[in-house]
């Protein structure tokens, strides 16, 4: 943690314009107010201080709070150090669509009780949420990392305890989006556009694949992909030209994932690819 105050912003105009912070906040603090929006905040590195609700909470590195659109609150730093945190800003119109994704039917807004969250799990998924939107990322994996890990939120810690809607065993849905993704992997593919399909909601459709094929729709496309991507090379195509016949957003990003599921680089798999 560095004793210079930053704050980084971004917008991701795919999930309903959804407002992302990153910051350092030493000496500055924020005077009471309130939002028509949700809060939600992972501390990293120090100890925040904070009024809300009629009470007063100190959060150190790996809490979290989550604060309801209409509720007044404050923020600052409770050691001379500061901290570091990473917040979300979801709307409510976005917030209403995961609590009705989860339960298969229309609900109201889900409301959150006032306190600090010690969750390992919950905080490294919205750790991981929050790095991976401000890098890029397919619309699948995007619309389906937001989906999964706000209805985890909402479904652990939301006061009204939503009844997460039971998968059946539909082998032949999960089969047919398979069959889609094999067809079309180069296409910029949505979790909706896939749930459309087959008539399911995209939440649900998430868990029913993961269920029946053994991983997410967005990780069984980018194995397509770089399937492809293998048999491309061999043939000597370039790396230029496979990035964009298969419909990664640059080359960077086709090199990073190609090593993610590899172990090489795709410029290192075709000197090998040569050598033997």
């Amino acid at each position: 943690m560095h004793g210079k105050e930053w704050v980084k912003i971004w917008r991701d105009d795919m999930l309903h314009g959804l407002e992302l912070h990153q910051a350092n906040y030493v000496t500055h603090a924020f005077a009471r107010h309130m939002h028509d929006y949700y809060v939600l905040g992972l501390i990293e590195e120090g100890v925040q201080k904070y009024w809300h609700a009629g009470s007063r909470y100190v959060t150190t590195p790996g809490g979290m709070f989550v604060i309801n659109p209409g509720e007044a609150h404050t923020g600052e730093a409770a050691i001379e150090s500061g901290f570091m945190y990473r917040t979300l800003y979801p709307d409510v119109d976005l917030m209403q669509r995961v609590a009705s994704e989860l339960t298969g039917h229309l609900e109201g807004l889900p409301s959150f009780q006032a306190g600090v969250i010690y969750d390992p799990t919950m905080s490294r998924l919205v750790r991981d949420l929050h790095i991976a939107l401000g890098q890029e990322l397919t619309p699948l994996e995007r619309e389906s990392r937001f989906l999964s890990t706000f209805a985890l939120l909402i479904g652990r810690y939301g006061r009204e305890h939503l009844s997460e809607r039971a998968p059946g065993r539909e082998q032949g849905a999960a089969r047919q989006v398979r069959r889609y993704l094999d067809e079309h992997y180069a296409e910029k593919t949505t979790l909706s556009e896939l749930a459309h399909l087959v008539n399911f909601s995209p939440y649900y459709l998430l868990r029913i694949f993961e269920r029946e094929i053994g991983i997410s729709p967005h990780a069984y496309l980018e194995s397509v992909r770089i399937k492809h991507a293998q048999d491309l090379l061999a043939r000597g195509i370039t790396q230029v030209q496979v990035a964009y016949e298969l419909g990664f957003s640059s080359q960077s990003h086709f090199s990073y994932r190609f090593k993610r599921l590899l172990g090489v680089t795709p410029g290192e798999y075709v000197r090998l690819h040569r050598s033997s």
